[in-house]
């Protein structure tokens, strides 16, 4: 029985609730009013988003010292890790990595690892939608990882936190896409900004990284957003710079071919990082244990190799700081250069999360250092210090890594305020990047993840779309085609009765062996008379031509067209058979139409709440009618959706499939030929007791 004090106490709670959701609804419709005002809500809502930044990159910090000096105690990590008993430098990194593990896997799989690729992949993807739990998430988890000594930085997190934020408030405001992604871009610039005192980097990190927009309406806002990151970040720690290199000078012309040597060497010890991470990755995602398992016996790992080298632990400034210096000997550097690529890869790979960015500071760092040690004995006199190679070593590392050299050589020159090196950074970050690009044949260490998940992030959209066509669906039959023997009065007698955009030619034993298009018969439709009575099509054909198989990617499709300036292309078999032809506004008109099949179903699935896997969810989006999203039945798994004929025995149309891949989400557009998975969520839509009857089949 509720008493008269509880009556009250409950009375006055609703009150409370009450007066703050109207300020909650006062400010929103404030900034809705702003939002009028396009381009002063812009940089209202970017200055907002560069002071969450910097409040949230100071509150990171502190997150990761409070869990550091919880476990290991005060103190720099590397001094209280070497003076720790074994236990501790074993058990702490094994504790982080399953709790961690167990953390990411359990609330949010798009927090594991880097941080940036997932950025990317919303931006190109999914129209710059980001759940907001990332946030919390992402800052515990990295905070935990860094702290119990896992080889990782804190900027991708940093990057991921603050570009969830940018996207959580475009969803408030419902912005277009085009902002949506400018907003992810300033949380991106000003986390950067923040984390590394450096507003230009950040900036341009998020313009040449994130968003690969360098327009006038998206670089204001995130310079904006990357100034008061900067401006939260100097008021709370000083204006300091991140190192202080020893001073430099270029001492001889000559000393350019030994930058341009580390350049070389540079993008080689890319390459090998960028593989063994991915490599590492897959050896822990083939192995069927459960994920704490991977994370407690991953940092074990980890931690006895950190026995004997405890500089891996962590972020590693301490030690960056003094190769800086020249006061790391040669065998250390460069054992450290291996020693970093493996804690690295086996942070990734047992489930870790935070960025890569530090770690291949500290890997140029030290290569840089180790060969510098080797040129500067060799030539004393014409050389700078080991410090100085040390220096353009991390600025030539983070370019041949990201493939990012402007700010790569920017984000040095604002972290050591060092502008004398300046030469030398950027010799050496192209030819790395250069070098690691083609190795990695085009690809770097954010896109190569995506890749792997088949997420064409160059392409984008656009081009993921496209190859949800395929070649067999659009493939047109040939009603005529021409002998070899054919004369071209025959032939232009044909074109001027046919609609046909090409003539393919047959040799006697049936094989496509020539094309004749009407741009290359143009000049003779008006003048019949100046063709030679005796010319067959033989003598106009084209004998190099592209053809194409129903295996062929559609985006590969319309490159061949292109390059040919052709408006139709033939389909063969194997045996170079024709089978038919495939038209340029076929694809087009295909492509309209999957475009708007899946701006639509997104929106309508980004409108549903996730569920929960145990439920299903159902709204009513016009008289009669549901959206639906449900898991897949069990008679559904492992059938593809033209074998199942959904519509005809169910009544309902699946407008999109949601299935995990890796540790993330991708909405799937359905294909004909797509087989369904036990753990996919479809979204459907029919009429009411349609939809009904398929929920209650489960």
């Amino acid at each position: 029985m509720t008493t008269p004090l509880n009556t009250e106490r409950i009375s006055k709670l609703r009150k409370r609730l009450n007066h703050r959701r109207a300020r909650y609804v006062w400010v929103q419709n404030i900034l809705f009013k702003m939002k009028s005002f396009d381009q002063l809500f812009v940089m209202i809502v970017a200055m907002l988003i560069g002071v969450f930044a910097g409040v949230i990159s100071a509150g990171f910090r502190t997150l990761i010292d409070f869990f550091r000096h919880s476990m290991w105690g005060e103190g720099a990590l590397i001094h209280v890790a070497m003076a720790a008993p074994l236990y501790l430098k074993i058990g702490i990194p094994a504790f982080g990595g399953a709790l961690v593990a167990w953390a990411v896997k359990r609330f949010a799989p798009e927090a594991k690892g880097h941080g940036v690729p997932e950025v990317m992949n919303a931006v190109a993807t999914q129209n710059g939608f980001i759940r907001m739990r990332v946030v919390l998430i992402k800052a515990f988890a990295s905070a935990m990882s860094i702290a119990s000594g896992a080889s990782v930085g804190r900027e991708g997190p940093i990057v991921q936190i603050g570009s969830a934020f940018g996207s959580s408030v475009g969803q408030l405001f419902q912005v277009s896409v085009r902002r949506m992604k400018t907003f992810i871009g300033c949380g991106a610039a000003a986390g950067i900004a923040a984390t590394f005192n450096a507003p230009i980097a950040g900036a341009i990190f998020a313009s040449e990284v994130i968003l690969g927009d360098f327009s006038a309406a998206a670089i204001g806002p995130i310079i904006i957003a990357s100034v008061f990151g900067t401006v939260v970040s100097r008021g709370l720690y000083g204006d300091f710079p991140a190192f202080v290199p020893p001073t430099y000078t270029l001492h001889s012309p000559v000393e350019i071919i030994f930058y341009i040597v580390l350049g070389i060497v540079t993008g080689v010890v890319a390459w090998l990082f960028v593989r063994s991470l991915y490599k590492t990755e897959d050896v822990f995602d083939t192995w069927k244990a459960p994920v704490a398992i991977k994370g407690l016996l991953g940092g074990a790992l980890l931690g006895g190799v950190a026995v004997y080298l405890p500089q891996i632990l962590g972020v590693g400034y301490e030690t960056m700081e003094s190769v800086l210096s020249g006061n790391l000997g040669l065998w250390i550097a460069a054992g450290l250069v291996l020693a970093k690529i493996f804690a690295t890869s086996l942070s990734m790979g047992f489930g870790a999360s935070g960025g890569v960015f530090a770690p291949s500071l500290f890997i140029g760092s030290m290569l840089g250092g180790a060969l510098g040690t080797i040129i500067h004995g060799m030539f004393p006199e014409i050389t700078a210090s080991s410090g100085a190679y040390a220096l353009v070593g991390m600025a030539a590392m983070v370019a041949a890594t990201t493939h990012a050299p402007v700010t790569a050589v920017l984000i040095i020159f604002e972290m050591t305020t060092e502008y004398t090196v300046i030469l030398p950074l950027m010799i050496s970050s192209i030819i790395a990047m250069v070098i690691s690009s083609r190795l990695l044949k085009g690809s770097n260490i954010y896109t190569l993840k995506l890749q792997r998940r088949g997420i064409d992030i160059y392409g984008g959209k656009d081009i993921n779309i496209l190859d949800q066509i395929n070649v067999k669906s659009l493939k047109k039959k040939i009603i005529d085609t021409i002998p070899e023997s054919l004369t071209l009065q025959e032939l232009l007698e044909k074109m001027s009765v046919s609609s046909a955009l090409n003539f393919y030619v047959k040799d006697k034993e049936s094989q496509l062996s020539g094309i004749i298009t009407h741009s290359a018969m143009r000049r003779y439709l008006n003048h019949h008379e100046a063709v030679p009575e005796d010319a067959t099509v033989m003598d106009m054909m084209n004998r190099k031509f592209e053809v194409i198989t129903d295996q062929t990617p559609i985006h590969e499709v319309l490159r061949k067209m292109i390059e040919m300036d052709l408006e139709a292309l033939p389909v063969v078999d194997e045996n170079q058979m024709l089978q038919g032809e495939v038209e340029r506004t076929s694809i087009v008109h295909q492509y309209q139409e999957q475009l708007i099949h899946a701006e639509s179903a997104k929106a309508m699935a980004n409108s549903m709440k996730f569920i929960h896997k145990q439920y299903h969810e159902k709204s009513e989006v016009l008289p009669g009618f549901l959206l639906a999203r449900i898991n897949v039945p069990s008679t559904f798994v492992n059938q593809s959706l033209l074998s199942l004929n959904v519509r005809q025995s169910f009544g309902v149309d699946i407008l999109l499939i949601r299935r995990t891949v890796g540790d993330a989400e991708v909405d799937i557009i359905p294909d004909a030929n797509e087989k369904l998975r036990l753990s996919d969520q479809l979204l459907v839509f029919g009429e009411q007791v349609s939809v009904e009857s398929l929920c209650d089949s489960h």
